[in-house]
């Protein structure tokens, strides 16, 4: 046996090996994506009703204007969730010594830009390992398959072929699907920075 012979037999063995892996984390990556479906329209319903209920600049402005430490407390469950945390953190960093208070809100303010932007990682990594997943459960049956073919065993041939197929069906799915939450949550983070900034700003504003 030559080496050539050697490298093929290794890579053929090493490509095989990785059929079942991938196989399972397309499945893993499918459920996850369901869950996050759910996730998402639960999200879109509690802002278009946050939304209804408050328009969100009057919301900030009124913030501004009244005592955001009593309003919190009193109205915390009526805040869009994606507010609740940086309320309840800045409401903290208002209680205490004025000085430096500027640069530690600007601290709390970026820190919590960097973690909702944080958030949409693991849909961007879906855009492009769904169909990559997928590619490689398209490619790595089709050597058996053609092995299968040239020695006329159809049902070895066919098995391959169905698996080839729905991995790549899949993991489309999968890439696509994620592309599509990852650009409306996308413009909704940009959204809440924005509302995020403009409300920091007007507390600031009032407590100088």
């Amino acid at each position: 046996m030559n080496l050539l012979t050697l490298l093929q037999n290794i890579l053929s063995v090493l490509s095989s090996a990785m059929l079942y892996p991938v196989m399972i984390l397309l499945v893993v990556a499918f459920v996850w994506m369901i869950i996050t479906m759910g996730g998402f329209v639960s999200e879109f319903f509690e802002r278009k009703r946050h939304t209804q209920q408050h328009d969100p600049n009057e919301m900030i402005k009124s913030f501004s204007r009244d005592d955001l430490i009593r309003f919190i407390s009193q109205e915390i469950q009526s805040i869009p969730s994606c507010f609740r945390e940086y309320f309840k953190e800045l409401a903290l960093e208002l209680k205490k010594d004025k000085s430096g208070r500027a640069i530690r809100i600007e601290y709390l303010l970026q820190s919590r830009e960097q973690k909702m932007v944080k958030s949409l990682d693991t849909l961007r990594l879906m855009i492009r390992a769904g169909p990559t997943l997928g590619l490689m459960g398209t490619i790595i049956p089709m050597g058996p398959a053609l092995s299968a073919l040239s020695h006329g065993d159809l049902e070895k041939l066919s098995n391959n072929i169905i698996i080839a197929f729905t991995t790549t069906v899949v993991g489309l799915s999968i890439g696509i699907v994620a592309y599509g939450l990852s650009t409306v949550k996308n413009r909704w983070i940009n959204d809440d920075i924005k509302n995020l900034e403009y409300f920091t700003e007007c507390i600031m504003q009032r407590e100088e």
